[in-house]
């Protein structure tokens, strides 16, 4: 069974790569994201040990792009990190993988990850084929020992920087306090200058109401100056009106009464002729005096009621 283990630490590889050799798998490393995927796109790989943090593409996103893909989804992922935690395994399982190993590995953790899919391991030591001498190594040069000092002082950074992760959120929470306590006057200031400001605007608010009121009152009373005007202006408008209708009556009546005057003078004028033809008749045919009075008297009767009609007519 070959496995790809993907890692950009030459140490960790070399680590790792021993312990899946010791259960007798074939082992193809890669020392990042984008070569995994590409040894997985031209190689048979059969299960992949990814690392969490790599330069470039890290191992959610390599991982994510092996499980979502149809020609590589059935190739079983375990993500390799050097962090524990709940947050973590959340985002293996979301990208695909089936585990999470922790770095440095331990070999029963390899182990139970094995299991899960059931892949074969040895559990007895294979046999040697024959036993050489073993290479005389340089003086001083021991791997192993090398690799287990790595690893403690691996160990000894990550406590360190633990307590002092623990002694900086420690001072950052005093200094908070600290800060709190010394900016309060601050927000006292500022809460006393906001009231302040309040109180002010309140006051220009109310001062301009009463400017408002004013202008109000002013503008009420030139209307009402100007209602007394229009009002004036149309009294002497109906007093002209009325005086120059009056006037006209007069000329009016005075041109009737002349025309009347005139009309009663043509029809005096005229009866009067009519009496001297009629006394002249009657003086003709011998009437007695007594007879041109009473004449006189009709004549005279229906003169005055000519007049009076064209008067009122």
């Amino acid at each position: 069974m070959k496995v790809l283990l993907v890692d950009d630490s030459k140490a960790a590889r070399f680590a790792m790569g021993k312990l899946l050799k010791d259960q007798g798998l074939e082992v193809e490393m890669a020392a990042s994201g984008e070569e995994a995927l590409d040894k997985i796109a031209t190689e048979d790989i059969n299960i992949v040990f990814m690392d969490q943090s790599m330069p470039g593409m890290g191992g959610i996103a390599a991982t994510t792009a092996i499980t979502s893909n149809e020609k590589t989804s059935h190739i079983p992922v375990v993500l390799c990190t050097g962090n524990e935690g709940d947050k973590l395994e959340e985002m293996a399982r979301e990208a695909g993988a089936i585990g999470v190993l922790t770095k440095p590995p331990q070999a029963d953790k390899l182990h139970e990850v094995l299991a899960t899919i059931n892949v074969d391991t040895v559990t007895e030591e294979t046999p040697e084929p024959e036993e050489q001498p073993p290479a005389e190594a340089p003086s001083g040069f021991d791997m192993d020992a090398i690799m287990g000092k790595v690893e403690g002082l691996l160990k000894t950074v990550r406590e360190e920087v633990s307590s002092v992760e623990q002694k900086l959120k420690q001072q950052l929470a005093e200094a908070v306090k600290s800060s709190e306590a010394k900016l309060q006057p601050l927000h006292d200031g500022l809460k006393k200058v906001d009231e302040r400001i309040a109180s002010q605007v309140k006051e220009q608010i109310s001062m301009d109401a009463g400017n408002h009121r004013i202008q109000l009152e002013a503008l009420r009373q030139q209307v009402e100056t100007g209602l007394d005007d229009i009002k004036e202006q149309e009294n002497r408008l109906r007093e002209d009106l009325i005086s120059d209708v009056s006037v006209k009556m007069d000329d009016l009546l005075n041109e009737r009464l002349a025309d009347l005057k005139d009309s009663v003078k043509a029809t005096q004028e005229g009866v009067e002729t009519s009496l001297k033809e009629m006394e002249k008749k009657v003086s003709g045919l011998g009437g007695s005096l007594l007879m041109k009075s009473a004449l006189i008297s009709i004549i005279s009767a229906g003169a005055a009621f000519a007049a009076a009609y064209f008067m009122f007519k």
